[in-house]
């Protein structure tokens, strides 16, 4: 199983984040929790020595507090063994004698004192105590004012790791769609613009790949166009004098061997065109003009009426909307001419062939649509393979019509597709889509 690296980096950066966090977080609030007490400690050293410096009178016996936060925040001050205290644990203590000078920890029921004791001028030892749980909630309030900024900076740490390491993967997602979008039609190099260094040799050898591979690619291109210039001379010769025999005194048997000589000699003159058409469709340099395809389309209507009206096919365009695109006209030809002529050689006699070229979305949308065997959903891909054929076909052909338009589409920036017909009879529906100029 792949693992994305980005989500990978992302899951460990914020896992290292929030646990870093966490910790720092319980550290902040147990140094400012303690500190907040010791703050509370040094006031009650405070009030202890300014008391210090004067006689104690006798206290107020019956505190009443005015509100809850009264009662929270009072101070009690009161001689160590002193009587006559409020019954109430929540708002008075007792102090007894036998604590010691300082500050100290009492708890003579459910509620827990602060005590610091300490000697007037005229020696008489008194304390000043503080409920612990206000201590505590004012620690507690303290620490998490200073815990809350975290809080809200450790999403905001995230969010900025997600999106550095988005913008630093964005030149390797731009390189993989690249790769992707890549044919046998323009292999050029990658970008290495802003390729991180630790990836750049990766780049910079698939670069050299493509190199070799584009060399291999064009050397076959060659290979085969040079093959078919060389074919098409003897050929074409070959066709001449078959012609010339045909004026001669000859048998029946010798009629009927040359016409079947003159048959072969014309399926091989078609391959060596089918053949120069896919090499320059595959190996022509890159094109980009206007082109109006409704004007295309009419034209390859026109050059297949005669192989159609042979056939006793009824073709005919039912729909012709103006479309410019971009690219090379001559590929577009390729792609329009092949596959009319397609359909009209494998559509049985008395059929029909549908041409339509509709503007919808942004896009010409040419649709071939005609009433032939179809094509098997598992093999419409197979059929664009050069020199794939069906087995049990009984037309002529050498499989290279839809291999010419499937790289004609490519190099136009289009898409084809192959689907059955819209009214669900037998037959094959062919589409093409490009976006407008």
């Amino acid at each position: 199983m792949n693992h994305s690296l980005r989500r990978r980096l992302f899951m460990w950066l914020s896992a290292a984040i929030v646990v870093m966090s966490a910790a720092t977080a319980a550290l902040t609030f147990k140094m400012n929790f303690d500190d907040a007490n010791d703050l509370q400690d040094t006031q009650l050293r405070q009030v202890a020595a300014a008391l210090a410096t004067q006689p104690l009178t006798a206290a107020d016996s019956h505190f009443r507090p005015l509100d809850p936060e009264d009662a929270e925040t009072h101070f009690v001050i009161r001689v160590l063994g002193s009587g006559d205290i409020d019954p109430n644990p929540w708002i008075d203590v007792a102090l007894p004698e036998t604590l010691h000078d300082g500050l100290q920890s009492l708890q003579p029921g459910h509620v827990q004192w602060r005590v610091m004791v300490a000697r007037n001028a005229g020696g008489q030892r008194f304390g000043v105590a503080q409920r612990q749980r206000v201590r505590d909630e004012v620690a507690r309030d303290s620490a998490v004012v200073a815990f809350l900024p975290m809080l809200v900076l450790v999403p905001l740490l995230l969010l900025i790791v997600h999106r550095l390491l988005r913008q630093g993967f964005a030149p390797l997602a731009r390189v993989s769609r690249d790769v992707d979008q890549g044919d046998g039609h323009s292999l050029k190099a990658l970008d290495d613009d802003g390729i991180p260094g630790e990836v750049l040799p990766l780049v910079q050898a698939v670069n050299r790949l493509l190199g070799r591979l584009g060399g291999v690619l064009e050397q076959q291109r060659r290979m085969v166009a040079d093959a078919a210039h060389e074919l098409r001379t003897p050929v074409a010769a070959a066709r001449v004098q078959a012609d010339n025999l045909a004026h001669a005194d000859l048998s029946a048997d010798a009629w009927k061997r040359l016409e079947s000589l003159q048959r072969g000699l014309a399926r091989i003159s078609e391959l060596v065109d089918q053949l120069l058409n896919f090499a320059r469709v595959q190996g022509a340099p890159v094109v980009d003009e206007p082109i109006a395809l409704d004007a295309i389309v009419r034209s390859a209507i026109e050059e297949t009426l005669m192989l159609a009206e042979s056939r006793q096919i009824d073709l005919g365009c039912i729909r012709l909307d103006r479309a410019q695109v971009r690219g090379d006209r001559s590929h577009a030809h390729a792609l329009v001419r092949n596959v009319i002529d397609n359909a009209a050689r494998y559509t049985p006699a008395g059929g029909w062939v549908d041409v339509s070229l509709v503007v919808e979305d942004g896009e010409a949308v040419l649709a071939i649509e005609d009433t032939g065997a179809g094509i098997p959903v598992d093999l419409r891909e197979r059929v664009f393979e050069p020199f794939f054929r069906i087995l049990g076909t009984q037309q002529s052909g050498n499989g290279l019509g839809l291999a010419i338009v499937r790289s004609a589409a490519q190099a136009l920036g289009g898409r084809v597709e192959l689907a059955a017909r819209l009214d669900g009879q037998p037959g094959l529906r062919f589409i093409y889509r490009q976006t407008l100029a």
